[in-house]
């Protein structure tokens, strides 16, 4: 197996998650819906239903994890924002230098994203800031944008200085 494979996988499998987590928002998600909706029917005869607790609070928490778990699959698979119809007729040289350029600047991004990441975790750690209704402790939850962010700067620099060739060329 080699390097390259080997970072496929794991950027593979961490978007796999990224999307589990998205499925846990989207049945809360129906869950709370449909509780609202028991809680109507239930009031016209003087009964209420309560919605989940701390909905809110999950769903911004794992919000973050699920989104920023997809952003290094996205990059590795050209999922990203493109100016085909000016570069389409630029010349080879320019293509490259384009790519180049920008491979470097979303690198650099990802790379701030995480060392800014690092240090709000380390603050919100320190001042023991926990969600407002369930009390859960929101740094818990940072670490996974950090990883993100990192893999998101290493995908980057795979399809910047090793663009994998597309099949049959």
């Amino acid at each position: 197996m080699t390097k390259r494979s080997l970072f496929h996988g794991v950027i593979a499998a961490w978007a796999v998650t990224g999307g589990l987590v998205l499925l846990v928002i989207v049945g809360a998600t129906a869950l709370n819906a449909a509780g609202f909706l028991a809680d109507m029917i239930a009031g016209l005869w003087g009964g209420d239903v309560a919605g989940l607790s701390g909905y809110e609070d999950g769903v911004t928490m794992l919000a973050g994890v699920a989104g920023l778990a997809m952003f290094p699959y996205c990059q590795l698979h050209h999922g990203h924002a493109a100016v085909d119809v000016f570069m389409d007729k630029a010349p080879r040289w320019a293509n490259r230098l384009v790519t180049l350029f920008s491979g470097l600047v979303v690198t650099a991004i990802a790379l701030w994203m995480a060392y800014m990441l690092v240090l709000g975790t380390l603050e919100t750690r320190s001042d023991n800031v926990e969600t407002a209704v369930l009390g859960w402790p929101v740094w818990i939850f940072m670490p996974t944008a950090v990883i993100s962010c990192l893999l998101w700067a290493l995908a980057a620099l795979m399809e910047t200085f090793a663009p994998e060739m597309p099949h049959g060329a």
